[in-house]
């Protein structure tokens, strides 16, 4: 071990890297400057033009991968980055120059493998948390991209998938989308011809999705959209997107079941499902929905629904609607943004704990969706449904003795209502460490369009995921809703229990206007039993919620019920103990609550 006054100690491994990282900057500068011995007589040669950028990028590479060794010195990550400082000290054209005949040693050839292993690196500093090295990274990957084209050919081809391909020169850029094998000329380049006529062709031909704009780096950055793709970045997820990495499980126009699940008014449901579109999917058209059987009701429960996209099929735009309609009979509950289906029926099934309330709707929906933006989504839909009490139909779980909780009756009739939702943002990695802000927006309008019931319902959730250091983050969710006119019950509020305000009785308050507040602080990868449990972090808990359930439609501090405590995450946060204590006793004593969760509360 060597001590640095300035630095502090510094590992052989260290040394290595940064003494090899050193002897690359020399070897590429020498690449434009050395010269045969016998010709001392002649000047020395300046790098040439079209390599500076490679030699800058590089040395600027350099840089980075010293940055990231210091922080990750054990890691794996420094293995790579030992294994690329070995090819580029070891490697390169006998000749100085960057272009070579032999594969071997054709640099740039070499530049395009490391290019590819550093995007690898940029990959695991991001699922690690590292969000501003590697975003540093990618920018210095992408100049190297760019120096790497000023440097090599003229004409380079890129596949990016079966039948996708993009080919490139110094000038244009085009996607192209065939299943003709033969279309790319035998000698590798384009064919000599104008490039307008060229791309008209192609146009015309195959048809091609992609066009360069003008600042394309500055926009990519600002939508995490990567142009070699055509796709978002993994890392990412944006409004709409029918995925876990998006924390909102309501979907507004739609009704979301899972196809298998286990609860106390259904028993075990089994079936098949299909979703409905995506906007980062090349389909406009599709039929969704599912079928299965609860053995509990003993009946069938189905939803066929059918929806058409208008934008591009080679391109994802930044507005976009599509449109589409279903009818369904099938369970229903308003309980989604507390749990999952999942975690709700693991509960079910082991420890007779079920988080949802539930009903029946029959009937069907027609709707539209719009993309304003990547960051915002709105939904119109009308909704003609029946609606139907449902009643326990099984006591039975693995480790549970006691009877669930009754599922609670409600008022069964015809309804018709519209169906608004508006809901943007963009967060970064949920389930690992969470950053950014989501915002949700629902109203259901029952009033005046005939049917039973005769009511309007509003809802706002607001989720903001903050990271205070590198290793700690906050995360923070207000929710809150109102209604007008005679609210039927299965549209009132209800709070209590998990999802929402801990350790008191699951949905124990009921009301028709409801506030909610949540926070969690989360300690990752705290420094005891490292070697023994990885992706570990430590949480704290505290929720506070308010309802008009005790008589008063006026917020009053002395109405609302709270709970803290702590809690531990594994697994990148998908498998969670959380231990908490209530701070008011109604009626159900001051004993903490213990649970196991298998998802992020919010």
């Amino acid at each position: 071990m060597v001590v640095s006054p300035s630095m502090g100690p510094i590992s052989t491994a260290n040394l290595l890297v940064m003494k090899r990282l050193f002897t690359v900057t020399l070897l590429l500068a020498a690449f434009g400057v050395l010269k045969p011995a016998f010709a001392q007589e002649k000047p020395v040669a300046t790098i040439p033009a079209e390599y500076e950028s490679v030699v800058s990028t590089v040395q600027k590479v350099i840089s980075l991968l010293g940055d990231v060794t210091q922080r990750h010195a054990s890691d794996p990550i420094s293995d790579q980055i030992l294994s690329i400082s070995d090819r580029l000290t070891l490697s390169g054209p006998a000749t100085g120059g960057f272009r070579a005949v032999s594969i071997e040693d054709d640099l740039i050839r070499l530049l395009k493998d490391v290019q590819r292993e550093l995007e690898s690196i940029s990959r695991s500093l991001e699922r690690r948390g590292e969000d501003d090295l590697s975003e540093r990274l990618n920018d210095a990957v992408q100049d190297l991209d760019k120096a790497i084209a000023k440097a090599g050919d003229d004409v380079r081809i890129r596949r990016n998938s079966a039948d996708d391909y993009e080919i490139s020169n110094s000038k244009d850029r085009v996607r192209i989308v065939t299943t003709d094998e033969g279309w790319w000329d035998d000698d590798d380049k384009w064919e000599k011809s104008d490039g307008d006529t060229r791309k008209r062709r192609f146009k015309e031909k195959l048809g091609i999705g992609y066009h360069p704009k003008k600042n394309e780096k500055e926009e990519a950055r600002k939508r995490n959209w990567d142009p070699r793709t055509n796709r978002y970045t993994a890392g990412t997820t944006f409004a709409g997107e029918f995925t876990q990495r998006w924390p909102f499980r309501e979907y507004g126009v739609y009704r979301y079941t899972q196809s298998v699940r286990y609860n106390r008014v259904e028993g075990l449901y089994l079936g098949v499902s299909r979703d409905p579109l995506e906007w980062n999917e090349s389909d406009r058209g599709r039929f969704f929905g599912q079928l299965g059987y609860g053995f509990g009701t003993k009946d069938w429960q189905y939803e066929i629904g059918a929806e058409s996209r208008f934008g591009s099929m080679y391109q994802n735009d930044d507005f976009d609607i599509k449109v589409g309609g279903s009818y369904h009979s099938t369970t229903t509950t308003n309980d989604l943004w507390k749990s999952s289906w999942a975690e709700n029926s693991a509960a079910a099934f082991f420890f007779e704990h079920d988080f949802f309330d539930y009903y029946h709707t029959k009937g069907w929906t027609g709707y539209a969706v719009s993309r304003i933006t990547p960051f915002a989504q709105l939904s119109v839909g009308y909704r003609a449904d029946q609606y139907t009490s449902l009643r326990n139909e099984t006591s039975w779980s693995l480790f549970g003795n006691n009877d669930f909780r009754p599922n609670p009756g409600i008022v069964e009739g015809d309804m018709r209502s519209i169906v608004m939702s508006l809901e943007g943002g963009q967060v970064r990695s949920l389930n690992h460490r969470p950053s950014g802000v989501a915002a949700r927006l629902e109203a259901e309008i029952g009033q005046g369009l005939g049917g039973d019931f005769d009511f309007s319902r509003y809802v706002g959730d607001v989720r903001t995921y903050a990271r205070l250091s590198e290793d700690t983050g906050l995360s923070l969710r207000f929710r809150g809703g109102f209604t007008e006119g005679t609210v039927p019950v299965q549209k009132a509020f209800t709070l209590g229990g998990v999802g929402s305000v801990r350790s008191y009785h699951q949905n124990s308050f009921v009301g028709t206007r409801m506030l909610l507040a949540n926070a969690e602080l989360a300690l990752y990868e705290p420094a005891i039993l490292d070697d023994l449990i990885g992706d570990m972090a430590i949480l704290g808990l505290f929720d506070a919620g308010w309802t008009n359930s005790f008589g008063t439609n006026s917020f009053d501090f002395n109405d609302v019920v709270a709970s803290g405590g702590f809690g531990l995450a594994f697994d990148d946060r998908a498998f969670r103990l959380e231990v908490t204590w209530p701070t008011k006793d109604v009626g159900s004593g001051m004993k903490p609550s213990i649970w196991l969760r298998i998802a992020p509360s919010f």
